[in-house]
């Protein structure tokens, strides 16, 4: 692991002969006292002088969050995974420093452990600069002998380019063995032009306060399994489903996938800060988390029937919900209601300011239409036009449409290029498909308009 240095930059320009400027940056990780924390230098590296970052925290344009996946509370001694996003789409790379401390005396008591995560991006430092022992930080004669900082590496600094916006690290921390009463996590954050410079940089602070609890109040629990699509509640192998329940993910915590740094060789996540779901006992392609919505693509091969589906969180595992799975459970993703999602040759939305018209061939979005042939697998980044295995039929006001495409363009998005039918009546009009013998079913929008 790389070692934390101050980097000094002499440089010179000789066309406009200035004298040298001297530029300093922390891409290696801060040095200890920079998270803002009671102690700290409270500014979160507003400090050119021991090269640090000009500005004033929390002026720019982006943010800095803290996210716990045990929401707003701990249970002693039980792990959690935290993340730390920077956000700033004015800037190239980002850097954070975190400390956790006991409320009653946040400047001298470290609450619990820091553990940086295994992809290398993140580092725990002490207050001499040295790293940890098995038995955290003790250094003699200091007030702040056992607290500890967790920041960005090298690597994480250099992986973080690779992003547009925004950037997320991720570690581990492990609370006290016993309940001491409040905690916060507290972080700053750096948004960075990727040059060694301190000016052009925007500084950002946050904290996180977490409350001692059981961890019995933030069990997750599913309600319901949902073609992501349609809302109706039979969902298939491979298409996107929707869960829906409480304590399904942090508290605060709402975000898609990051398609840079959570798809990895092409393969999709299986976990988003530490949410999981399993269905029929294996592992699903986690898409999108919230606290009270999951959206997953199941893996191939479930079967079909009664299935069991389970979230896991930090918190624990839900009771196994029963979901109906069918080999097809097709449905239209839903625009504003009474319509689904319908597009124009030109991609432009069909609205009731933008009807369809007779003849003209429209585009509809869904899921879980069936296998593609060839197949398109679960789990997998595909860029391609498998057709459908299952012939398709479609109705547009109960008159007989014309298909010219159907099958799988994404992982478990179909698109069909429908025709509408001569003699289709003008007005809010039922689009009905059906695949494979079995017909879609909308649990709300149906309706595209025609002119």
């Amino acid at each position: 692991m790389f070692r934390r240095k101050k980097i000094v930059v002499n440089t010179s320009l000789i066309v406009l002969a200035i004298a040298p400027i001297v530029l300093y940056a922390y891409e290696y990780g801060p040095d200890p006292g920079y998270s803002a924390a009671p102690g700290d230098n409270p500014t979160g590296c507003i400090d050119p002088a021991n090269g640090c970052h000009l500005g004033t925290p929390n002026s720019g344009k982006g943010s800095i969050k803290i996210v716990a996946s045990g929401g707003t509370t701990y249970v002693p001694g039980q792990t959690q995974t935290i993340s730390v996003t920077i956000a700033d789409s004015t800037e190239k790379q980002y850097g954070f420093q975190l400390s956790a401390r006991v409320d009653s005396s946040p400047k001298t008591t470290q609450a619990g452990t820091l553990t940086p995560g295994n992809d290398t991006f993140t580092q725990t430092i002490c207050v001499d600069n040295s790293f940890p022992t098995a038995k955290g930080c003790s250094i003699p004669g200091s007030t702040m002998g056992t607290i500890q900082w967790i920041e960005h590496t090298l690597q994480g600094y250099d992986a973080s380019k690779t992003t547009s916006g925004s950037y997320t690290y991720k570690f581990s921390w492990t609370p006290p063995a016993t309940n001491v009463g409040t905690v916060t996590l507290y972080a700053a954050g750096n948004a960075v032009t990727g040059t060694l410079q301190v000016t052009g940089t925007n500084t950002y602070l946050t904290s996180l306060q977490l409350a001692p609890g059981t961890g019995s109040t933030s069990t997750p629990s599913v309600t319901a399994v949902d073609n992501d699509a349609s809302f109706a509640p039979t969902i298939a192998s491979g298409s996107w489903v929707a869960l829906f329940g409480t304590n399904l993910a942090p508290a605060g915590d709402s975000r898609l996938w990051n398609t840079s740094t959570e798809i990895v060789n092409g393969k999709f996540p299986t976990s988003l800060d530490g949410t999981s779901v399993t269905v029929g006992g294996t592992p699903a392609y986690v898409e999108y988390i919230s606290p009270t919505q999951v959206n997953i693509q199941p893996p191939d091969g479930i079967g079909t029937g009664q299935v069991p589906v389970v979230v896991t969180t930090s918190s624990g595992q839900s009771t196994a919900f029963t979901a109906t799975v069918a080999a097809i459970a097709p449905g239209l993703f839903p625009a504003t209601a009474p319509y689904v999602v319908a597009q124009h040759a030109d991609n432009s939305y069909v609205t009731s300011a933008s009807p369809a018209k007779p003849g003209e061939v429209i585009v509809l979005w869904g899921t879980g239409f069936g296998p593609a042939s060839p197949v398109v697998p679960a789990g997998q980044v595909f860029s391609g036009a498998n057709s459908l295995a299952n012939s398709l039929t479609a109705t547009i006001g109960g008159n007989p449409a014309t298909i010219n495409f159907a099958g799988v363009v994404g992982a478990g998005l179909v698109q069909i290029n429908v025709q509408v039918p001569a003699n289709a009546t003008a007005g809010d009009t039922p689009v009905v498909l059906t695949v494979g013998g079995t017909v879609s079913t909308q649990s709300t929008n149906n309706m595209i308009p025609i002119s």
